[in-house]
């Protein structure tokens, strides 16, 4: 699992702290630090830079001359981009920059001065897309640094799965963050997040868990007028860094909250699914996942489906016919959990593990799913501020723990922890 430093430090607070020497720390009292990463430190001097002029190669049919203004001056620039046109706003590093290990010179390409380098999101090292020129939004100063609007800097480490087997509830930053506020002694500060409770008197949407040995708690809201499609840069920076890669708003922010709760979440197409069904067939089917591929689904296996037509291998994968598009204004937003060896048996038969079924696998609290659900909405509405919530939260909590009290006391606490902690540390 990989962890962003930037991310914990929303939710306390690390400022003065030797992030190194903390992680160390981490690695001693809760779990083992594989490796750690410098994100961003080798990019300097990338400004934002428009493109106001631009021509053909005379040498190259694949090239073209651009010229660059970055607020200061105009620069010339040797461009293949497929996708560059006259207006874009692009990252630009001007001689004496540094991309990633390539130091910005003038440079003469096919026969044509460049003085600096219109850059890529692979080339800047924030995602593997190098299909064209990162576009950014016409909005920044021109000549203003990427690093003042982009969290290109970061620190990432590196956490073994194997020691998180028996903590599902660090699987996810926030779960971090707990650890480490511990660690340093400073506070956790809470999630902030919708009050759904001001929609419970819209309808409720139509669920029946039909197979409550498998299904322990499903929770579902609607929402439309959904019109911003792309992620905000910050959002995809931080997916990119813990190893997700940005597809579009809805299904980023899906996998935003599952990193940052731990909490797997799902989000259909409302106009494609309305009547929710949680249910096993007891026949075979054929099922064409979102990766587009047809797979068998054995009898027993837990799917969710629209009234009969079945729309996702619960915990594991959704389906095709649902899928978000760009045409889709309007989504249903599943937070489930699930019995963890039943998703294990699904993702093993279909051979298909992926980051949601490794997570249920280890079991885990039911009482995140409404939580994801108003942290979901809250970050939804902060970037597209005019969606509409159409139905209450609709949550189906069929299976309940039991609750079990331990009572115990400070010499129980010394004798297992094999230190004297104070009374007061104790809570």
């Amino acid at each position: 699992m990989l962890v962003s430093m930037n991310w914990i430090s929303e939710f306390t607070d690390l400022t003065g702290v030797d992030v190194k020497e903390l992680i160390g720390r981490f690695t001693l009292s809760t779990a083992e630090v594989e490796d750690v990463y410098e994100m961003g430190k080798n990019i300097k001097d990338v400004v934002v830079g428009k493109i106001v002029a631009m021509e053909d190669h005379p040498n190259s049919k694949k090239l073209h001359l651009v010229k660059v203004d970055i607020g200061s001056e105009v620069v010339d620039c040797v461009c293949g981009a497929p996708n560059v046109f006259v207006g874009a706003v692009v990252p630009f590093a001007k001689i004496g920059g540094q991309v990633g290990d390539l130091e910005i010179k003038e440079a003469s390409i096919a026969g044509e001065v460049s003085r600096g380098m219109c850059c890529s999101e692979k080339e800047l090292g924030i995602s593997d897309d190098n299909s064209g020129l990162m576009m950014l939004e016409d909005k920044y100063p021109l000549g203003t640094d990427i690093k003042e609007f982009m969290d290109i800097e970061d620190t990432i480490f590196e956490v073994d799965n194997k020691s998180l087997t028996n903590r599902p509830d660090l699987w996810g930053h926030y779960g971090i963050a707990r650890e480490i506020s511990v660690l340093t002694k400073r506070p956790l500060k809470p999630l902030d997040v919708m009050d759904t409770s001001v929609f419970k008197e819209l309808p409720e949407i139509d669920v029946k868990v039909e197979d409550t040995e498998k299904c322990y708690r499903y929770s579902c809201i609607a929402v439309k007028n959904i019109k911003v499609k792309k992620s905000p840069i910050n959002m995809k920076i931080r997916l990119s860094y813990c190893g997700m890669r940005p597809i579009n708003l809805l299904a980023d922010l899906t996998n935003y909250l599952m990193i940052e709760l731990g909490q797997p979440m799902h989000a259909f197409d409302h106009g494609k699914v309305s009547k929710v069904r949680v249910k096993t067939f007891d026949k075979a089917i054929d099922f064409v996942t979102l990766d587009g591929t047809k797979r068998t689904i054995e009898a027993d296996t837990l799917m969710i489906c629209n009234d009969n037509e079945p729309t996702g291998v619960a915990g594991v994968m959704g389906g095709e016919l649902s899928e978000i598009t760009e045409a889709t204004d309007s989504v249903m937003l599943e937070s489930a959990n699930f019995d963890g060896t039943t998703i294990r048996k699904s993702a093993t038969k279909l051979g298909l593990r992926t980051d949601a079924s490794a997570r249920y696998e280890k079991t885990l609290d039911p009482e995140l799913t409404t939580l994801a659900i108003d942290r979901f909405l809250k970050l939804l509405k902060d970037i597209d501020p005019e969606i509409i919530v159409i139905s209450s939260l609709t949550d189906s909590y069929v299976k309940r723990y039991d609750t079990i009290t331990i009572d115990i006391d400070k010499p129980f606490v010394d004798k297992y922890t094999g230190i004297d902690i104070s009374s007061d540390a104790i809570e």
